[in-house]
């Protein structure tokens, strides 16, 4: 029973603290933003252009089949979307999935590259805000999107511009132009920019959350580079059914990497107590208990 007790104590103490509570929005620091939204149907030849300031919020939607609270940020993300100007992207949970069918591989690697946690519901808005979980910061989920909305980006004076050419017998191919003053970003700054394959309607009854339909599914992703203009033959994943998917194009600003400079070791003079690193309640909780394991051990 004690090896028990200690074995929970030392799960307990090295478990990390949680890095952001659920509901209350975060701006992130080391991403830059994520702007775009230019689309057409992946099965006919089309373009579309919009000027940079003209171009619709992104908001990406982490979500999954099974994911029952993910319900209400996806209703509360539609709600909203008729009195703001933006194009909502849902990611499915995909690596490790044993039930969600809709998500892909470079979806999640994107994810964990960019936002580093895979928990569903997250939405990100213009790669800016990050708000986890479906619990309100403030009076609804519906105020905290209007309110992380209004926090529009200024990308200047541009445009971006999608062609997509399709015909027999061979692959489509995307045509991008993006004209952007890069002296409105840190310098070093660089641009990638990516097709985001979507899918408009899924079917898939067998979820836990019990929903039957997913909208606006990205089913992959296919990086065009960080090249301002290009052309290229695109090989298409398969949407999951039906035959509606979209292409959407899509630039993220990439951030240039600060300098880690190594910081010598500092001691206080002040005492024992000053130079404990901080501990959260869990580990405290921890070293109580391993505390009264020991004591018990002393007085038998």
């Amino acid at each position: 029973m004690r090896a028990q007790i200690l074995l929970i104590a030392l799960a307990l103490l090295l478990s990390p603290m949680p890095i952001t509570q659920a509901g209350s929005p975060q701006t992130l620091e080391d991403v830059g933003p994520v702007f775009g939204g230019m689309h057409v149907d992946a099965n006919v030849s089309g373009n579309a252009t919009s000027t940079l300031s003209d171009l619709p919020a992104i908001v990406e939607d982490y979500t999954a089949t099974w994911c029952t609270n993910c319900i209400s940020v996806e209703k509360a993300l539609k709600e909203i979307e008729a009195e703001n100007s933006m194009q909502t992207y849902h990611f499915h949970r995909f690596i490790g999935e044993s039930e969600d069918p809709l998500g892909s591989q470079e979806g999640d690697d994107r994810w964990i590259e960019r936002y580093d946690q895979r928990l569903p519901p997250t939405a990100v808005f213009n790669g800016t805000i990050r708000q986890i979980g479906s619990v309100p910061d403030g009076d609804s989920l519906q105020d905290d999107y209007n309110q992380n909305l209004a926090n529009a980006l200024d990308l200047g004076v541009g445009s971006s511009t999608l062609g997509w050419a399709v015909s027999n017998g061979s692959n489509p191919v995307v045509t991008w132009n993006l004209v952007i003053d890069m002296a409105n970003f840190p310098e070093g700054s660089e641009i990638e920019s990516s097709l985001w394959i979507v899918e408009k309607l899924a079917y898939f009854p067998d979820g836990g959350n019990e929903e039957e339909y997913y909208n606006k599914s990205v089913r992959g992703i296919i990086e065009l580079g960080n090249a301002t203009t290009g052309t290229m033959e695109v090989t298409m994943p398969t949407a999951y059914d039906g035959d509606d998917l979209q292409v959407h194009l899509i630039h993220e600003l990439i951030l240039p990497q600060a300098e880690e400079v190594e910081e010598e070791p500092q001691v206080s003079e002040e005492g024992d107590d000053d130079s404990l690193p901080s501990i959260g309640l869990v580990a405290v909780v921890g070293i109580t208990m391993f505390a009264a394991v020991i004591v018990q051990r002393k007085q038998q």
